[in-house]
């Protein structure tokens, strides 16, 4: 009578862990900004300038929006055409109160200092800090201005010319709490999904490194080594040459046979490669890995001379194949 009972509490369990799970990583990934329906592109085409609209970029260190007026100079007509979308004029931009509301979209935090005026003054571009812009056709977030454009310039700049809030001698508040196992995530989302994952900002390239060689990541346990790994490198080798070698997996695969390896393992016996290792090849290290005096695999019967890369060979040597066929290019081998 206990059976049921116990199954029921591991069923709960099981689902609240899943939704656990869920949960953290909806709260870990990345969200994409829909981007907001302006087209600069457009306006620049019709012979505007940057400075049309943003009239204090060359003498304010905010470059200020455009007003309600400016824009109604040329969309108070244009806005009455019939079956005009409402993202495309001016009302969409307005509050309940009437009053615009664009700049609280691209707005930028309190704490960065940056002056408008002063990057004039040098003949930098609008597009040097706002690359792309020219050409794009909806606003997001990051779209405006990118810390990458910034850092090309002042690359050996203290942080804190810029962030108030920030100083190469302080960690950022992200890097306190859970940060060692979360970094990972970071990294691997890359610059292109925000700046701050750029991690040469403020430390060198050897760091990681170095701190990855001598630190095994927490999934590294003895169940990996022996069970788990090979899994785990089929779906992302990439991450396994983070710290590794080639010739150090080639080297221990040699010496050491897969656990399952035994001599009645996956029978029929003459088919157990064919599961896992083909196509057969020395360059992937497949079978001949471990078994270096096989026959056949490398050393197939060339194909007659009148044979070309262009025929079916099932269409004649289905009946005559005494080797396990799994669809692959019969040309990988029999050259």
């Amino acid at each position: 009578m206990g059976y049921p009972r116990t199954r029921g509490k591991a069923l709960v369990l099981g689902a609240t862990i899943v939704a656990l799970a869920a949960a953290c990583a909806a709260l870990f990934r990345p969200r994409e900004a829909k981007p907001r329906p302006f087209n600069h592109a457009a306006h620049l085409e019709r012979g505007l300038e940057c400075i049309s609209c943003h009239s204090g970029a060359e003498r304010e260190a905010k470059a200020g929006m455009p007003s309600k007026e400016l824009c109604n100079s040329c969309h108070e007509e244009l806005d009455r055409e019939p079956g005009r979308p409402r993202e495309k004029t001016v009302a969409w931009f307005l509050d309940e109160r009437g009053e615009p509301r664009w700049s609280e979209y691209t707005r930028q935090s309190s704490e960065i200092r940056f002056s408008h005026a002063a990057h004039a003054a040098k003949k930098v571009d609008c597009l040097a800090c706002h690359s792309g812009m020219d050409k794009n056709t909806g606003i997001v977030p990051s779209v405006p201005q990118r810390m990458d454009s910034c850092v090309s310039c002042h690359r050996k700049d203290d942080c804190s010319t810029c962030h108030t809030g920030t100083a190469r001698d302080r960690s950022p508040a992200n890097h306190e709490r859970g940060w060692q196992k979360l970094h990972g995530l970071c990294a691997r989302q890359g610059r292109g999904s925000a700046t701050a994952n750029d991690c040469t900002l403020c430390h060198r390239s050897d760091s990681c490194v170095t701190c990855h060689q001598t630190k095994p990541p927490a999934d590294h346990t003895n169940f990996w080594r022996h069970a788990g790994h090979g899994v785990a490198a089929k779906l992302d080798r990439e991450r396994c040459r983070t710290c590794h070698q080639s010739d150090s997996c080639v080297a221990c695969h040699q010496e050491t046979a897969p656990r399952n390896h035994r001599g009645d393992w996956n029978a029929p016996r003459n088919r157990h490669c064919t599961s896992c290792h083909l196509p057969l090849s020395t360059q992937s290290g497949s079978c001949i890995t471990c078994h270096k005096s096989t026959p056949g695999h490398d050393s197939a019967p060339a194909k007659p001379a009148w044979h070309n890369a262009a025929m079916n060979c099932r269409s004649c040597h289905t009946i005559s194949l005494k080797h396990p066929d799994n669809g692959d290019n019969c040309n990988s081998c029999h050259q």
